[in-house]
C-alpha cells in the first residue's frame, strides 16, 4: 500500500533507493524459499496471497505517514515542508485510481512462507 509513495519518494531521495525499496524485496518466491532454507527451515511451503483493505479516506492513508510509522514515513519527514507538500499531492493523485465515494481500495500482494526448524 505503500509503493505508491516510495515511487514519488525515490526522485526526492535517490539515495535512500534501496532502504526505500526494502519492504519491497521478498516479492520473489524462490529468493524467499532459499532464504528459509538457508535459514534451517525445512517441507517449506510459500505461497502469494491477494488481500484487499479499505481506507475511509486519502487523510486515513496519510495519518501514519505523517506520524512517522516506519521507514518510508521517516524518509518523507526528511523532507523540507515544500517537498513534504509536492510528495503529498503527487501520491495523492496518484492513489485517486483507487478512490471510489472518497473512499481508497487498494489490494496489496503478499507471500507467506511456512515451514519446519
Amino acid at each position: 500500500m505503500r509503493g505508491i509513495l516510495a515511487d514519488t519518494l525515490v526522485r526526492f531521495l535517490p539515495e535512500r533507493r534501496n532502504l526505500l525499496n526494502l519492504s519491497f524485496s521478498l516479492g520473489d518466491e524462490t529468493r524467499l524459499e532459499t532464504l528459509l532454507a538457508d535459514a534451517g527451515f525445512r517441507d517449506i511451503h510459500v505461497e502469494r496471497e491477494t488481500r484487499t483493505d479499505t481506507l475511509g479516506s486519502f487523510d486515513e492513508y496519510w495519518l501514519p505517514i505523517e506520524a512517522g510509522t516506519g521507514s518510508i514515513p521517516q524518509c518523507y519527514l526528511a523532507l523540507d515542508d515544500d517537498d513534504r507538500r509536492l510528495v503529498r499531492d503527487e501520491a495523492k493523485a496518484k492513489l485517486a485510481q483507487f478512490g471510489t465515494e472518497g473512499k481508497l481500495t487498494m489490494s496489496v500482494e503478499l507471500l507467506i512462507g511456512r515451514g519446519h526448524a
